[in-house]
């Protein structure tokens, strides 16, 4: 009997490969088999994801650091963690897109189109496009986000040697991934009601910054004070980047698209 992994001899009686550790699957795929291959991978408590998820809340410093210093079993690692944050990015997408197309709209409901002025008018339309734009796109926004995190990240840290760049960016894509899988996991529970996602969006980029600032006071052992004037850097420089972002989105849609065209005035 051979691995069908790896390739190695196995013995008959094996239920998982002594060298790569993976299970030795007998059976043919099942509607039945599947669903439990996916329920034991994703919600067993012993699995990796969920053992990630839990401990980056409680000892981020532990799955971060352990990551970068050689731990590769215990928890899931940084690339694997991002896809799994960027696939729960697109269900969230796919559901708005095709089931609920005004759950990102609730602050543009109260509004008394017939009153407003054709520029108020366009400016509405215009937000309407731009977040549906920033939600179709999120995916391709979080992975040319991270590399920037990373910079930022090095540069306010850049007194504390005892991590390079790229492990910086380990730092950013666990903690980007695990907001990311929280906040899309809240909003696809709250998707039936546009009001409660506008009020968890309100919170969403208090708690991300409250989160990388308990990151990085984890990694660093920086005292309150330290953390505190740490983040404040870190939010200038983040927000320089997605004013940047938002510029350059906007010539996009001036340029390359005909959005301007369809909202101007008949």
């Amino acid at each position: 009997m051979v691995c069908k992994n790896c390739e190695k001899t196995l013995r008959t009686d094996y239920s998982f490969c002594p060298d790569c550790g993976a299970k030795v699957i007998r059976n043919r795929i099942t509607i039945k088999n599947l669903w439990y291959d996916a329920v034991e991978r994703f919600l067993n408590i012993d699995n990796t994801f969920l053992r990630t998820f839990v401990s980056l809340f409680t000892k981020p410093d532990e799955v971060i650091g352990g990551y970068i210093h050689g731990v590769r079993k215990k928890y899931l690692n940084p690339i694997s963690y991002f896809t799994i944050a960027i696939a729960m990015g697109g269900l969230f997408v796919f559901l708005i897109t095709n089931f609920f197309p005004d759950a990102m709209n609730y602050q543009f409901e109260s509004m008394d189109m017939e009153n407003l002025s054709e520029a108020d008018k366009f400016e509405v339309e215009f937000s309407k496009k731009y977040v549906g734009y920033l939600f179709e796109y999120q995916s391709l926004f979080y992975v040319l986000m991270i590399p920037f995190l990373a910079l930022i990240s090095k540069l306010i840290f850049i007194d504390k040697k005892e991590y390079n760049l790229s492990e910086h960016f380990v730092m950013n894509i666990y903690g980007y991934s695990q907001m990311s899988l929280l906040v899309n996991s809240v909003y696809i529970l709250l998707i039936w009601n546009s009001r409660l996602i506008y009020y968890a969006s309100a919170f969403n980029g208090i708690f991300q910054v409250l989160y990388f600032a308990y990151v990085f006071k984890k990694m660093f052992h920086l005292n309150n004070k330290q953390i505190i004037l740490r983040t404040l850097l870190f939010l200038v420089a983040f927000l320089v980047i997605i004013i940047g972002f938002m510029i350059l989105a906007g010539i996009y849609l001036a340029v390359f698209t005909d959005t301007f065209q369809q909202l101007a005035p008949k």
